[in-house]
């Protein structure tokens, strides 16, 4: 590994592009005493595991657990906190035969990943076992009779578990412990369902008789205390030090070459990462890339292969979501056996999954968030040996920042993350599914909160609940929980299938209108197909096997409704509003290009119907003379709203917890609503996940935030650092950053 880094900064191009190197030191353990100590035949596990002593965070996170107060462990990668709820649980199921616990993992391979490592340390009073959507039918019906350790995700207890409680009346009955992992991935829509979710778990628990504590692990998070109350609706306390060592770590921050000073075009971040990823591996170096989609995780695999010769190359393999079941197990057996020297990953293996000694991990481009970031250079060193850690910058506005501030890279504070359980299009759902499970009561405000009344009272007035002696229940026959994807971005899910009619993977209704509608290129393990057919009736999609030559894009027009405002103020001469909006979006036309160059090859129409949702925004409304007195032409006010918007779109993750796939944009130099020039932000899933309220609060760092990263960018016309979006459902057009730089300045002059 030192010198594979030696001989980029010898390389003149390769130097040319580290931006920055940080150096983290090495950090020794602290220790500290369990009192009282383990029960005897514990100890003699944590023996047989190579523990012998428990660091400081573990003994104090243990304390809190056994006295029955909820908490919440943050902690690094690899500092032990599984075993902060392991040992109380196994302590508890030695004393009690009729205990139970209930662990949940965000991914299906974190929780069968994390069964291993209990049985390592449990007694053989600890009947474990992992029910989730792989789990065969005849294992389910053991599960539920004879386990007292059921580990699961979210996703299988809103649609397994709860609805079909009285199966599950002897868990329930039993239930003591309740853990949640990686909690800094319960945000945006999938937390906030997350927490529905927790709520009917603990409603239906006191139901049967039980009030379990709560345990929630997170490697790195800015509120933890106040992120997992939202969650249970209960205090949690906080144990947030970290006494496990740490190897040194080198961090190499690499910004990729200026191909065009006039456009400000620099080289792909992806193909300078896969480089990077190539040369590790060629050296022997264990290591894990990370790409931000599943296209370029498939993109950086193929790129690997071609670069490394035969027998590295059979030594990699792509990982990502959307993959058959046994095809993920077959990557995770491999990396944990160490027959595989590299993988291209999503952040499906970001999280806590023993995938063996990794020495180096590649990051194409900056993750979304500092959490995200830390969580993935953490993945390298597991081994204890000095870890490498390269993060390739994009060109968007966010990474560009960060190469040029290095130091608020390293030293800022993780976010914070938000949720909204007061979503009332999510509320409404998990409201539904709780009076399936038991009918309503008024008692039942004191888990759903301030919602449980609004959406009791439209769902009654919808005839999908009725009243009976005082009491709510659900009119329909099979559970509703079915029809609620607690992760998806809205809509159905849909199955890709080749023409043999083999499964490849799944997406939902969002992703496929965009990304597999009619002649998109799809990537699966690293092949390439074209989509035939989005069969919208049968919800699927139809590819066939096609050589690799072009890549697609879409075009999607938007139109957006104001439809109440909560809130407004002024910056200078602009209202600064926050409220709910209707957005529809309708994909129109793909164009086609060619997968090296960029080369347009043609451009296809396509006829899709539009999507709409109600959501939550903030907008910026000018007064009609704002361009004219920032010396902004007529005809060139529409690309100037389009750039501030993008540019405050890629900026706002420095302020906010999001990332660019949690919002949308839309700017327009007349809106009925906002009476005049104006551009929007919304929260991209359906009700708002609390996003569009925190841009209102910080709307004045936000326009400054933006300015000075227009004024700062050295491209004369705009680029992906300044006012381009990848995700632009308009091929970026039009643009003009030197009239966004005008009005920008203009408007901060009159904020003073």
């Amino acid at each position: 590994m030192g010198p594979v880094l030696a001989a980029w900064l010898d390389d003149d191009d390769t130097a040319d592009a580290v931006a920055h190197i940080e150096e983290e030191p090495a950090r020794p353990a602290q220790f500290a005493d369990l009192a009282p100590p383990p029960p005897p035949a514990v100890a003699a596990r944590l023996a047989a595991a190579g523990i012998e002593r428990l660091y400081r965070h573990q003994v104090a996170a243990i304390r809190s657990v056994r006295t029955g107060h909820h908490t919440v462990i943050v902690a690094g990668t690899a500092s032990g906190k599984s075993l902060a709820y392991q040992l109380p649980i196994a302590e508890t199921l030695a004393s009690d035969p009729g205990a139970t616990a209930l662990l949940l993992y965000p991914t299906k391979a974190l929780s069968r990943d994390q069964v291993r490592g209990l049985v390592a340390v449990a007694t053989d009073d600890v009947v474990a076992a992992v029910y989730d959507g792989d789990t065969p039918a005849d294992e389910r019906r053991w599960i539920r009779t004879n386990a007292n350790t059921v580990l699961t995700n979210p996703d299988m207890t809103h649609v397994g578990i709860l609805p079909n409680h009285p199966a599950w009346a002897r868990v329930l009955a039993g239930l003591r412990f309740v853990v949640v992992d990686e909690l800094h991935t319960l945000r945006g829509a999938f937390g906030s369902h997350t927490a529905l979710v927790l709520r009917r778990l603990r409603r239906l628990a006191a139901a049967h008789g039980a009030d379990p504590t709560f345990v929630f692990t997170s490697a790195t998070i800015g509120n933890p205390g106040e992120l997992a109350s939202s969650l249970i609706g209960a205090d949690v306390a906080v144990v947030d030090q970290d006494t496990a060592p740490r190897s040194p770590r080198t961090v190499v921050l690499w910004n990729p070459p200026l191909e065009d000073e006039i456009t400000g075009a620099r080289g792909s971040a992806l193909m300078e990462a896969t480089g990077a990823f190539s040369d590790l591996v060629t050296a022997e170096v264990p290591t894990i890339l990370f790409a931000r989609s599943r296209k370029a995780t498939e993109l950086a695999f193929v790129r690997a292969r071609e670069r490394l010769d035969d027998r590295h190359a059979e030594r990699i393999a792509p990982y990502r979501a959307g993959y058959r079941p046994e095809e993920r197990r077959e990557v995770e057996q491999r990396l944990a056996s160490g027959s595989l020297l590299g993988v291209a990953t999503t952040n499906a293996l970001e999280l806590g999954i023993d995938i063996g000694g990794l020495d180096a991990a590649v990051l194409s481009t900056f993750p979304g968030t500092v959490a995200s970031f830390r969580q993935q250079i953490g993945r390298a060193g597991r081994s204890g040996a000095d870890a490498l850690a390269v993060l390739v910058a994009g060109q968007d506005q966010l990474d560009q920042y960060y190469m040029a501030h290095p130091g608020e890279l390293f030293s800022r504070s993780a976010e914070s993350v938000v949720v909204n359980p007061e979503n009332p299009t999510i509320a409404a759902g998990h409201i539904q599914c709780a009076a399936h499970e038991a009918p309503l009561v008024p008692e039942d405000r004191a888990w759903f909160g301030d919602a449980f009344e609004e959406a009791v009272t439209s769902l009654v007035a919808e005839d999908q609940l009725g009243i009976r002696e005082g009491r709510v229940f659900w009119k329909g026959g099979r559970s509703p929980a079915g029809g609620i994807d607690l992760r998806g971005i809205g809509g159905a899910r849909y199955v890709i299938v080749d023409r043999d009619g083999d499964l490849l993977g799944t997406v939902d209704e969002g992703r496929a209108f965009s990304q597999n509608h009619e002649g998109a290129v799809y990537l699966h393990q690293g092949e390439t197909y074209v989509v035939d057919q989005l069969d919208l009736a049968q919800r699927e999609v139809r590819v066939h096997a096609a050589a690799p030559g072009s890549y697609t894009q879409t075009k999607v027009e938007k139109d957006l409704a104001i439809t109440s405002i909560a809130a407004t103020t002024r910056l200078g001469s602009v209202t600064v509003a926050y409220g709910l909006v209707d957005v529809e979006t309708h994909v129109v036309e793909y164009r086609r290009k060619d997968l090296r160059t960029g080369t347009l090859l043609d451009s296809i129409p396509l006829d899709l119907p539009p999507r709409r949702f109600g959501t939550q925004a903030v907008w910026y409304a000018f007064p009609p003379d704002a361009f004219a007195m920032a010396g902004v032409a007529m005809t060139d006010v529409p690309g100037t709203l389009h750039a501030m918007e993008h540019c405050a779109i890629g900026i706002l993750p420095v302020l906010a917890v999001c990332d660019r796939e949690d919002i949308g944009g839309l700017s327009t130099p007349f809106h009925t609503g906002a009476g005049g020039p104006v551009f929007f932000i919304y929260d991209g899933y359906p009700g708002g996940t609390g996003i569009a309220p925190l841009a209102y609060d910080l709307a004045q760092r936000h326009v400054a935030a933006t300015g000075d990263a227009i004024a700062n960018c050295p491209c004369a016309t705009g680029c992906p650092s300044c006012v381009h979006s990848p995700k632009c459902g308009n091929f970026n057009e039009p643009l003009d950053k030197a009239g966004a730089h005008r009005v920008l300045s203009w408007w901060r002059d009159r904020m003073t």
